[in-house]
């Protein structure tokens, strides 16, 4: 992404899985190039700008996931806008393909694939770089355990991000190109990419916030020479604790112990008047509390409907085989009351809450 807005733009990266049945009943899923056109031909006339290079755009991840990008936005707002548009785009043409836009961080039956949400900053020089990437490490196992759809929950694991820690994972230094790093630092921007995707675009866009408030906040306390530490030993394990626990987590620094909910308490009070001057959408601003506030790791936004209901949970119910219809026909019915819950959660805000 090219640097805009003198070192302080903002952009996202949604993975996403098209969910398809076949014939035989069981559940496959896949994604065609035409769908991928269908969406970025949409989103050239809704949002009035395309980009194949720094986007927005959408295109097929060479790994599976299709993939929907904003630009690099100049505040919150916009990216809320970009995101939420885009991937609002995205469910209706693949819905008019028949199958179905799913947003979890692991491709349901193969673990080993992994969606993810990456989040990027830009920053004004090497040196200011090197102190937020320095900073926002430190701050890793609360944004893991605010979007981790793998946290043990009733002894279900509902992503298997937890199984298999190759992506994502890694506390490497300034200087590394490795994509299992937690961040990682390209030409123009700090891309924080260890966050499973969301099920929603406004939980994507809490995410950002989050990670964005912190960033600027970093980069003043740069300018005015504040210290920061390059030692990450009790953030490697808190990292470990989040993908097990999300924000059930106990966190430890020290001999001190503190739970995830009251670092990011902290965290959210500390970064709120920068949420504030980069024009983060009351809803966003919400969502986030709500999470912190509640306890809400990623699962718990969307995909808890199926526990409710099912004594196995969502991972496995949506990874076995759809051997009869009706089962069929109730993960089909469940995702549409998804749906239509967002819709008439949108109306209502149109109309003033009545």
């Amino acid at each position: 992404m090219e640097i805009v807005n003198e070192g302080h733009s903002v952009g996202l990266e949604k993975e996403f899985y098209i969910v398809n049945h076949g014939s035989n009943g069981n559940l496959h899923l896949g994604a065609e190039m035409g769908i991928a056109s269908g969406i970025g031909n949409r989103m050239r006339e809704e949002l009035g700008a395309y980009d194949d290079e720094v986007g927005p755009k959408a295109y097929l991840d060479a790994s599976g996931p299709m993939e929907v990008v904003t630009r690099p936005c100049s505040d919150l707002h916009q990216l809320t806008n970009d995101i939420t548009t885009a991937y609002d785009i995205a469910q209706e043409v693949v819905e008019a393909h028949g199958k179905y836009a799913l947003g979890m961080g692991t491709r349901p039956g193969a673990p080993d694939d992994k969606a993810g949400l990456h989040v990027h900053v830009g920053y004004g020089d090497e040196a200011e770089a090197e102190y937020v990437f320095t900073v926002l490490k430190h701050h890793v196992p609360e944004i893991m355990a605010l979007s981790a759809n793998s946290p043990n929950k009733d002894g279900t694991i509902k992503d298997m991000r937890a199984a298999n820690r190759s992506y994502g994972q890694r506390y490497s230094p300034f200087s590394t190109t490795s994509n299992e790093s937690v961040i990682k630092k390209r030409d123009n921007t700090l891309e924080v990419r260890c966050m499973d995707t969301q099920g929603t675009a406004e939980e994507d866009a809490a995410i950002a916030a989050y990670i964005l408030g912190i960033a600027e906040k970093a980069k003043i306390d740069y300018a005015n020479g504040e210290g920061v530490s390059d030692r990450f030993g009790d953030e490697i394990k808190n990292h470990e604790q989040a993908i097990k626990d999300g924000m059930a987590a106990t966190f430890t620094y020290g001999d001190e112990t503190r739970s995830v909910q009251e670092v990011a308490q902290d965290t959210f009070v500390a970064i709120l008047p920068y949420l504030r001057q980069y024009d983060c959408p009351d809803e966003v601003v919400g969502i986030l509390a709500d999470k912190i506030v509640r306890g809400r790791s990623g699962a718990d936004d969307i995909l808890d409907i199926y526990a409710e209901h099912r004594s196995h949970g969502f991972m496995q119910t949506l990874a076995s085989p759809f051997t009869f219809w009706s089962r069929r026909k109730a993960l089909y019915n469940d995702l549409a009351h998804q749906r239509e819950w967002k819709a008439q959660e949108r109306e209502r805000a149109d109309s003033g809450g009545a």
